[in-house]
């Protein structure tokens, strides 16, 4: 093969694969541009983080909370509960009579404090690990239904470069066993602008 038919070999093929390249270019922008791709989220792995994490929160937050709430319980009870035996009386063979004011005083200190000793013996025996289990499923439901009514059939378009930007339909799906995420393009056309 002589030098001038190397050159015009090699600028064919320069040629032709370069017009390869812009063809290849092309029809990923027309189809990136025009088709939407396909995103689906798998949510589960993602609540069932989510609840954990809550769940161990509450489990180590809510019994410090508890003790540092224990001594405003006295404080609580005498701002809350009201005097309830300042006058009272009672009916004896047909007649009233009222009780000693010492007596009364005496009556009303020992309601309030069984309702302080109550109140007390009532937040030691909480359920903390049930509590911190309905608090990790509860935080993960409302956090999981707020993402699914944000993100979940909606368009976003995400710009590659300037003159490409690509339709991304968001699909939320919370289905244990399925992998986390799922991307393809779909046959749906872009909505004119």
């Amino acid at each position: 093969m002589t030098k001038s038919k190397r050159w015009l070999s090699f600028l064919a093929g320069m040629f032709s694969g370069t017009m390869l390249i812009l063809f290849v270019f092309a029809a990923i922008v027309y189809f990136g541009g025009h088709q939407i791709w396909l995103l689906r989220i798998n949510t589960y792995e993602v609540a069932d983080r989510l609840e954990s994490a809550v769940k161990i929160m509450a489990e180590e937050t809510l019994p410090t909370f508890i003790e540092a709430t224990k001594p405003r319980i006295p404080q609580l009870v005498a701002e809350n509960v009201s005097p309830q035996f300042g006058d009272v009386k009672f009916q004896l063979g047909g007649e009233e009579f009222t009780l000693p004011k010492e007596l009364a005083d005496r009556l009303e200190e020992n309601y309030r404090a069984s309702l302080i000793t109550s109140i007390s013996e009532l937040l030691d025996a909480l359920p903390l690990e049930e509590m911190g289990q309905e608090l990790g499923r509860e935080a993960a439901a409302i956090v999981e239904n707020a993402v699914y009514a944000e993100f979940n059939s909606r368009i976003f378009d995400i710009a590659v470069a300037d003159i490409l930007s690509v339709p991304v339909r968001i699909e939320l799906m919370n289905q244990p066993g399925l992998k986390a995420f799922q991307l393809r393009l779909t046959a749906e056309t872009r909505p004119r602008q």
